[in-house]
């Protein structure tokens, strides 16, 4: 962290967590220290990429334009001013489009990976790579308390602490070939809660259903949740007190007003029932997988 905002001497510099907004120092922080690295100038045969950089300046104006309706001008083109003309139009973006622009430019990371994946010796490309990148995007963010993580499919969420997040993102490797209609639940589970716009409720209802999924994969023969929950307990491969637990958290979950059911009354659950819901899954899933292989 920056002396001005350690001992607060910056008043654009709020000593709190940053959600919805992305004061200017972030932004050109993330230029400086991030993007910069990365940008060749392109369109312009007397400009040599000769270092295979992932991102030509002018196409990623061009992207950013188009994503927010803006029109280009000659500077954007022009092979002397582009590289300003791209910090300016960063620096001009909303809140909410700068973190797009976050976005965009992992996606054309991830575009060119290819290129490096079929090169000699692609061990010198690694600092051109999405896990590079993501790497300096999530240590950036998390030394200014920013509350956005960039994750493997290169989205932002809320950020999880370090343990959960190794443990929650290791579902999505866990529950593949017959377990992945189970993952398909488990990622809704956590772009609920997760991302900007919170669902808790629905995100609760997609990490029971992810569990339920795991067990009747597991279980063929047992048409529900509770069936298979039954058939772990005569097993007894999974301490039966520890079921127990699961079953009264599956109860309280059909009981909960718009949660697995329609109600006509309000939804009582919050943001932190939901994260309960989805390391509770988490957890049970990995254990469920890992007693029954």
């Amino acid at each position: 962290m920056k002396f001005s905002h350690r001992f607060g001497f910056d008043p654009e510099y709020k000593n709190k967590p940053i959600s919805e907004e992305a004061p200017n120092w972030l932004k050109s922080l993330f230029f400086i220290n991030v993007l910069e690295p990365l940008l060749y100038i392109d369109g312009d045969s007397r400009q040599k990429n000769e270092e295979s950089k992932p991102l030509g300046v002018k196409d990623l104006i061009e992207r950013l334009c188009v994503e927010n309706g803006h029109e280009t001008d000659s500077e954007d083109f022009d092979s002397w001013t582009c590289l300003d003309a791209l910090k300016c139009r960063l620096m001009n973006l909303e809140w909410y489009q700068f973190y797009d622009f976050v976005e965009i430019t992992a996606i054309k990371i991830k575009e060119q990976e290819i290129e490096y994946s079929s090169a000699w010796e692609n061990s010198r490309f690694q600092s051109f790579m999405f896990p590079s990148y993501r790497q300096k995007v999530n240590d950036l963010f998390s030394q200014h308390k920013v509350q956005w993580k960039l994750n493997d499919a290169g989205k932002l969420e809320t950020s999880l602490p370090k343990d959960l997040e190794t443990r929650v993102s290791a579902i999505d490797s866990t529950l593949q070939d017959k377990f992945e209609p189970a993952r398909v639940h488990y990622s809704k589970a956590r772009s609920y809660i997760l991302s900007p716009s919170k669902d808790p409720e629905n995100s609760i209802k997609e990490s029971v259903s992810a569990v339920e999924s795991v067990c009747k994969t597991i279980y063929p023969k047992c048409a529900t949740l509770g069936d298979a929950l039954k058939a772990m307990k005569r097993e007894q491969l999974i301490s039966p007190m520890l079921v127990t637990v699961f079953e009264k958290f599956y109860a309280y979950t059909n009981a909960e007003p718009a949660v697995r059911h329609g109600s006509n009354k309000m939804s009582g659950v919050g943001e932190m029932d939901a994260e309960l819901a989805l390391h509770m899954s988490a957890a049970f899933i990995r254990t469920i997988i890992s007693r029954k292989s």
